[in-house]
């Protein structure tokens, strides 16, 4: 049994803490939980504003992060690379 069979069989049993809910946060913003996980942490949220918030946080990181990804790395300046390059040979 995966770490994540493991945590829905614990879940299913009782209602979803706050502690539990943080740990299946991931899960549930990629939809990858059980339904009777789904369900129980669904009915934590209409309980648990604390809870709410922190998944706006949370997708709200992850919307900034896909932002990043999408706008690339930019090259640093040649004047940084070029004290970085003489630091090297020195």
């Amino acid at each position: 049994m995966n770490d994540e069979a493991r945590r829905q069989n614990q879940v299913i049993a009782d209602e979803i803490t706050c502690q539990q809910f943080v740990e299946l946060v991931t899960d549930y913003l990629e939809g990858e939980l059980g339904p009777q996980t789904l369900s129980r942490a669904e009915e934590h949220l209409v309980l648990c504003d604390p809870c709410v918030s922190y998944v706006e946080q949370m997708k709200a990181t992850v919307g900034s992060l896909h932002e990043l990804r999408e706008q690339g790395t930019p090259e640093p300046p040649d004047a940084v690379l070029a004290a970085l390059r003489a630091k090297r040979r020195a």
